[in-house]
C-alpha cells in the first residue's frame, strides 16, 4: 500500500500501521506518532512497499514528525524514569496486595501520560491500584493493565537457560503454544526445573525443533512400547532420535540390542511388529476363523480296512467261506435263491436228524 509503513515503540512488541504523509522514510528511521496517550516515539520496520492491503486493518495513525535528537533524549530519559518508578510502584502494591507483582512502566515523551502492568494469581480490582499509583508517580493520566507470567518476563528481560537474551524480549512478537507432549518428543526430561524458562513457564524454544524431531522419528515405536521380532519378544528401552538409534531388550534372554533406525523402520510392521498387532488384531482374526472352520467344516478321521476273516472267529470265518461258496453256485445254477432262516429269540432250533433232539416242524 502507499504510504502505509509499519512503526514498532517497544522491542519485540507488535507493529503498529501508519500513514507515513509527506514524510519519506525507510526502515530504521525513527518518527513521532501521536497517540490518545501523548506522543510516542518508534521507528520503522516495514517499508512502504513491504506492506501488504490484507494486513491493514481500521483507521491509521499519522506519523506526526521524524525524531528529532531533542526527542531521542526525551525518550531516553523517560525509560530512566520507568526503571526507578517499577520499584517505588512494587513496593506499593507489597504493602497493599502482596499477590501483585508490577511487570513494566511505560511514559509518553511529556512524562505525562503511563503505561503499567502488572501479574496476580487472581483477577484484581485494580481502582484503587490506579488512585494511589496516580499519586505516587505525580502524573495526569495512568492505565493499568493486567497480564500473564510470560509477559512480565517478556518486559523485564533477563538471560535464558542458553546463556542468551530471553528470545521473547529480543525478537519473539507473540508467545507459541507449548505442551508436554513437545518435549517428550524431543526426548527431554519432563522435569519442570529444565524445560521451564524465568516466567515459570514451558520454553518457548520447545516449539522451534520440534517438527525437525518428529520428522527424524517417523513411525518409530515409542520408548516402552513392546514389539515382536523373529526371535523372539522385546522392549523398546530408549530411541536416540539424533543418533538413529533403537535399543531393543528381550524378554527370554535379557539381551540389551541396539540397531540402526533406519534398519528397525524398514522391518517395522513386516519382521518387528507391534506387540498389539497380534493381540488385539490378528488373535481375534484367527479365533473367528477357527469357529467358522469348527462349525462349517466335517472333521472325518481316516478308517484302516482290515479283513473280516483276520478279526473274527476260525468256526466263523469257516461258516462265511462255505455261505459265500453256496450263494456263488445258486448264483451260477438255475432256479430262485433259496432264503436262509437265521436265528430267533436267540435259541438255536433243532433240525430234524440231530442227535437227541426232536424233530420240529
Amino acid at each position: 500500500m502507499s504510504g502505509v509503513l509499519g512503526v514498532r515503540f517497544i522491542e519485540a512488541g507488535p507493529v503498529t500501521y501508519c500513514s507515513s504523509g509527506d514524510h519519506d522514510l525507510g526502515i530504521g528511521d525513527y518518527v513521532v506518532v501521536r497517540t490518545d496517550r501523548g506522543e510516542r516515539l518508534g521507528w520503522v520496520v516495514v517499508a512502504p512497499d513491504q506492506v501488504l492491503s490484507a494486513t491493514v486493518e481500521g483507521p491509521l495513525r499519522v506519523v506526526d514528525r521524524i525524531a528529532s535528537e531533542a526527542d531521542v533524549d526525551a525518550w531516553r530519559e523517560r525509560r530512566r524514569q520507568a526503571q526507578e518508578d517499577i520499584g517505588r510502584a512494587q513496593a506499593l502494591a507489597t504493602r497493599s496486595d502482596p499477590r501483585l507483582r508490577v511487570a513494566s512502566i511505560s511514559y509518553d515523551l511529556a512524562g505525562r501520560f503511563a503505561e503499567l502492568t502488572y501479574t496476580a494469581g487472581d483477577r484484581v480490582e485494580h481502582d484503587w491500584f490506579a488512585r494511589q499509583f496516580g499519586e505516587l508517580l505525580e502524573i495526569d493520566e495512568l492505565a493499568l493493565e493486567q497480564v500473564g507470567d510470560r509477559d512480565r518476563a517478556k518486559a523485564l528481560g533477563g538471560i535464558g537457560q542458553c546463556g542468551r537474551g530471553l528470545c521473547c524480549a529480543t525478537w519473539m512478537t507473540n508467545f507459541p503454544q507449548i505442551s508436554i507432549k513437545m518435549a517428550k518428543d524431543q526426548d527431554l526430561s519432563p522435569n519442570p526445573s529444565k524445560i521451564s524458562g524465568v516466567c515459570g513457564r514451558l520454553l518457548c524454544c520447545l516449539s522451534f525443533e520440534v517438527e525437525a524431531y518428529r520428522e527424524l522419528r517417523g513411525d518409530l515405536p515409542r520408548v516402552g512400547r513392546r514389539v515382536t521380532t523373529p526371535v523372539g519378544r522385546a522392549k523398546v528401552l530408549s530411541v536416540n532420535t539424533l543418533k538413529q538409534l533403537v535399543r531393543l531388550r528381550f524378554d527370554e534372554t535379557g539381551e540389551v540390542v541396539e540397531m540402526g533406525a533406519d534398519e528397525l523402520r524398514a522391518q517395522y510392521g513386516t519382521a518387528v511388529r507391534p506387540e498389539e498387532l497380534e493381540s488385539v488384531v490378528e488373535e481375534p482374526r484367527r479365533q473367528k476363523e477357527r469357529r467358522i472352520r469348527d462349525t462349517t467344516i466335517a472333521i472325518m478321521e481316516p478308517v484302516t480296512e482290515r479283513s473280516a476273516t483276520a478279526d473274527a472267529p476260525a468256526d466263523v470265518a469257516e461258516g462265511g467261506d462255505r455261505r459265500s461258496a453256496e450263494d456263488e453256485a445258486e448264483s451260477d445254477g438255475a432256479g430262485p435263491r433259496r432264503r436262509r432262516r437265521g436265528r430267533r429269540g436267540g435259541r438255536r432250533r433243532r433240525r430234524p436228524g440231530d442227535e437227541g433232539a426232536p424233530a420240529t416242524e
